[in-house]
């Protein structure tokens, strides 16, 4: 349990970050108490076009839904660094500030329920017409942002909610700031062990009994659909010897998933660790099968830009260890509003009515906590 007064110490850092318009990420990893900061001293802002031009780089890493489109993946430095364990160089951190808007000007707009019906009913003709197996569709809720809201006890508030899911905050001034508590996995590297996970299937969470959830074969199948297309991406990429554990299901939040975890404990090189986060990303998970196919379909239907979310981000480590999170349960961060990014996987058995219903139950994720 981290103490009241390390908690306000990691909250003055962030709101002096914000305020003096520094460059830096927050984040803390499932299952641990341990909250990083890394703050970057001025505003040259790395971005790179493939994984591998990280190698020897310690900091974050962040990167949009669609690496092909106008948004750059960028990588933050860690020139500062602060944990909940080791709070120093505070007083270095006072020397540094610059001149530009933290939080972007831009808006959105909010997706109505009958606008996510006539987007999902296209989908759907897609999807019975045999064109792909399965898309992800997704939708904006906008919360105004009240000028009493703190994006950095916001941020403590979601780790202290959600223990076992992957919490972070990234600001980039004068592009943007994104916050989320993300539960699934894109791939981890810890010494020689290489972790990834395939995360589908959606139910509200009614018992704290997950055996008594209740899968059907639209979940089943939608889970199989990420679980087979990760072993087509190891064996593509000549891998061999993974262990395969589940599906099981797990909570995530206010939700239920359905999850099966892969483990190669043979050593990669990180040139072939970055071909498998290329060949991942977008998982189906967040895209859909035949990827191309999906990713056509989900430009011409959403009405929005999907930016950030879906995309992935998380730390990387000079020797080359890695713990990346696909950026989900996620927010966008601007002036006046907060907007919600939520989806699901829609398959040809899906129910409008149903698929709705489980986008508002991820929002949960985030209202939660803002609407406390």
């Amino acid at each position: 349990m981290i103490d009241a007064l390390t908690i306000e110490k990691l909250e003055e850092i962030l709101k002096y970050a914000l305020s003096n318009h520094l460059p830096f990420f927050a984040y803390r990893l499932p299952n641990l108490e341990l909250i990083n900061i890394g703050v970057q001293k001025d505003l040259d802002l790395m971005s790179f076009q493939s994984f591998e031009n990280l190698k020897g780089k310690h900091g974050f890493v962040f990167a949009p839904f669609d690496s092909t489109d106008k948004h750059q993946s960028w990588f933050i430095r860690e020139d500062l660094n602060f944990s909940s364990d080791q709070i120093n160089n505070l007083d270095e951190l006072s020397l540094y500030k610059n001149e530009v808007g933290s939080f972007a000007n831009d808006a959105y707009v909010e997706a109505s329920e009958a606008d996510y019906f006539s987007q999902i009913s296209d989908v759907l003709k897609a999807l019975k017409g045999k064109e792909l197996d399965k898309a992800i569709l997704s939708r904006i809720q906008i919360e105004k942002k009240d000028k009493g809201l703190d994006p950095s006890s916001l941020f403590i508030q979601l780790c202290e909610n959600y223990p076992k899911a992957f919490v972070s905050f990234v600001s980039l001034p004068g592009l943007c700031s994104w916050m989320g508590a993300s539960p699934e996995l894109l791939l981890k590297s810890e010494k020689d062990i290489t972790e990834t996970v395939a995360l589908a299937g959606t139910l509200p969470v009614i018992s704290s009994n997950l055996a008594e959830i209740k899968w059907g074969q639209k979940e089943i199948e939608e889970q199989a659909f990420v679980s087979d297309y990760i072993e087509d991406v190891f064996k593509e990429n000549s891998i061999e010897g993974f262990e395969r554990k589940g599906p099981f299901t797990v909570q995530a939040g206010q939700i239920a998933h359905l999850k099966t975890e892969f483990k190669i404990e043979n050593k990669l090189s990180f040139e072939d660790k970055a071909r498998v986060i290329t060949a991942l990303h977008p998982t189906p998970a967040v895209c859909g099968l035949p990827k191309q196919k999906a990713l056509d379909l989900i430009n011409s239907v959403e009405t929005h830009d999907r930016e950030y979310y879906a995309g992935y981000w998380g730390p990387l480590k000079e020797d080359g260890d890695f713990d990346l999170y696909v950026n989900l349960r996620t927010m966008k961060i601007a002036e006046n509003q907060l907007s919600l990014f939520v989806g699901g996987g829609i398959t040809a058995d899906s129910i409008p009515q149903k698929e709705w219903e489980e986008t508002q139950h991820k929002a949960q994720t985030l209202l939660s906590v803002i609407r406390k």
